[in-house]
């Protein structure tokens, strides 16, 4: 159009438009006008093309639609929608987590579940802990628990609780009551909940979780009707994973928190019978994660937690010391079986520990017993097999809790000691009977001795008897010259009298 501007264009108000003008406008007009109608001819004819190629596209695309219809109808039918959650994904061991199936069309809607006997199932598993159907819902359960079905309710939900694997032999209501302590608060004022603590903690270390461990110790250490439920419940823990809290490596999860990451896959069945054909219908899958504070517990605060104990069993030794060994290791048996009876399997371990550290740090203000050194030896031999005794009849059947291994191996030493007292005593009479026999003897010898020199020096011709005869001898010689003296002197007399004298 700006061809029509720039060649008839500029004129002003009262000029007169001339006929050469007009008819020259007109034609322009009319070549433009073609111009544009060639043009548009020339992209009708191809769009033309264009619309034919596309309805042949369409044509081919309507078909292969009435085909697939019948696989849709199939699917919409067949296949459902399957979907997983939970209200929280993070758990304290003690707690359950409650895993959430929710049964949907495949388009999302709802579906007439009206039927109980036609609603599907769903089968969890997973690869961490156990499964138990939540209240309500109808369930068949598999090897150890870790599989388990679950038939959908009217609202096309199917729900599950996952737990640690050692709790699966307790009882619901106990359980309950596990989870409860694990809810309430460590002290009067505090914000948050024991499980709050142990989750919110960095490390089972940090300073935060001082009056969750007590809080925890106190409920373990409580008496009651039987044996409680939450002492059994660590107890058990303990049993079946004895090295996760002893061992070189515990202090690793003394640092850091050890957290099982549980994935629990669902599948969704139109039954339960495991010998129907057909596949999952939908599937699905979710991770929750468990925080394991038992054992950072035992190594971090409840077995070192003995000074107090220790000092305590120490004044109630020193005052059972007797007067022999055997009297005070009896009394020291008894006293020990008097601590340990109606504690737990942790508590008896804890107080061994106690013990062992009591006896060996003993001290008094005079001089110890002879016996201190054999006494401390004893019970420190009863302690170390007694810990392995509790271990091992806490998982025997019809096991004895008493401290039977302590006693035992506490009266074979005093027994050992008492043998060896009377050995000694036997020894000391039996030397002193040898030498009672030697000295008989020697006696005897000495008299035989006696005897016989007595005869030697007695006999005829014995030194005794020829210097009584040569006395004699003398003696007459002296009479004889006392009787010459006596008379007069004889100078040859007198000779003759030295001459017989011996030399």
């Amino acid at each position: 159009m700006g061809e029509l501007l720039d060649g008839f264009g500029g004129k002003v108000s009262g000029e007169l438009i001339k006929a050469a003008d007009w008819n020259g406008m007109l034609a322009k007009v009319e070549e433009l006008l073609d111009a544009v109608a060639e043009e548009l001819g020339a992209r009708v004819d191809a769009l033309e093309g264009r619309a034919t190629d596309l309805e042949t596209r369409m044509t081919a695309v309507e078909q292969r639609l009435d085909e697939a219809e019948p696989m849709l109808d199939t699917v919409r039918s067949r296949f459902r929608r399957l979907d997983l959650n939970s209200a929280t994904t993070t758990f304290a061991i003690g707690q359950r987590g409650e895993v959430i199936a929710r049964v949907t069309a495949l388009d999302g809607g709802s579906l007439d579940l009206s039927d109980a006997a036609t609603r599907p199932w769903v089968d969890f598993v997973t690869v961490w802990g156990t499964l138990k159907a939540a209240r309500g819902f109808t369930s068949r359960g598999g090897a150890g628990d870790q599989t388990l079905s679950v038939q959908v309710n009217a609202a096309g939900e199917a729900r599950v609780l996952i737990r640690a694997a050692h709790a699966e032999a307790f009882a619901e209501e106990e359980e309950d009551e596990i989870e409860g302590f694990l809810s309430t608060r460590p002290q009067a004022g505090s914000a948050s909940t024991i499980a709050d603590m142990i989750l919110g903690a960095n490390t089972p270390r940090d300073g935060n979780l001082s009056f969750a461990y007590q809080a925890i110790s106190r409920e373990y250490d409580r008496v009651g009707a039987g044996q409680p439920v939450f002492q059994r419940y660590l107890d058990t823990y303990y049993l079946t994973q004895p090295s996760r809290s002893t061992g070189g490596f515990t202090s690793v999860f003394t640092q850091r928190w050890r957290d099982y990451r549980a994935t629990v896959m669902a599948f969704l069945k139109a039954d339960s019978d495991p010998t129907t054909a057909d596949g999952a219908l939908a599937s699905a899958s979710i991770q929750v994660t468990f925080r394991d504070w038992i054992a950072p517990w035992i190594v971090v605060d409840y077995l070192p937690g003995i000074a107090g104990l220790q000092v305590e069993y120490g004044n109630r030794f020193r005052n059972l010391i007797g007067v022999d060994l055997g009297l005070t290791m009896g009394n020291i048996v008894e006293e020990v079986n008097d601590i340990v009876l109606g504690k737990g399997i942790l508590g008896k371990q804890r107080d061994l520990l106690a013990v062992d550290n009591a006896i060996g740090g003993l001290r008094f203000d005079a001089d110890p017993p002879p016996f201190m050194s054999d006494l401390v030896q004893a019970v420190q031999s009863a302690t170390l097999v007694a810990h392995a005794m509790f271990y091992s009849q806490a998982i025997t059947p019809g096991g004895e809790a008493a401290a039977k291994g302590f006693e035992a191996v506490a009266g074979s030493a005093v027994k050992a000691s008492a043998e060896a007292g009377r050995v000694q005593q036997a020894l000391i009479g039996e030397v002193d009977s040898k030498l009672a026999q030697a000295t008989d003897s020697l006696l005897s010898e000495m008299k035989v001795s006696q005897v016989a020199f007595q005869e030697e020096l007695l006999r005829e011709d014995g030194p005794i008897l020829s210097v009584q005869r040569d006395v004699q001898a003398f003696s007459g010689t002296i009479q004889g010259m006392q009787t010459a003296l006596n008379g007069k002197a004889n100078v040859e007399l007198i000779s003759n009298i030295i001459g017989t004298l011996p030399r």
